[in-house]
């Protein structure tokens, strides 16, 4: 055999491997995608509603009007700084 022809014959033997593998692995993904939109179909998933994020200060802390403590009231003797003992 001439040794072009062979390797003609290599080349297109190596073209359609890969054309083959192209294939296969398409074939895999649209079994895999077909896959989730069943799972996606069976457990549908919750929605959550989280609430909005508010745009300025004031509607963020209209709600925790109550929630704030009131101020400490300071003891009445003479101490200059305040200490955890």
């Amino acid at each position: 055999m001439n040794g072009n022809a062979m390797y003609e014959v290599a080349r297109q033997r190596v073209a359609e491997q890969r054309w083959a593998a192209r294939q296969a692995g398409e074939a895999r993904e649209r079994r895999a995608a077909a896959r989730a939109a069943r799972r996606a179909r069976k457990n549908p998933q919750e929605t959550v509603a989280a609430p909005a994020i508010p745009d300025y200060a004031h509607e963020m802390f209209s709600a925790a009007d109550d929630a704030v403590p009131a101020p400490r009231q300071e003891s009445t003797r003479d101490r200059d700084a305040r200490s955890s003992r």
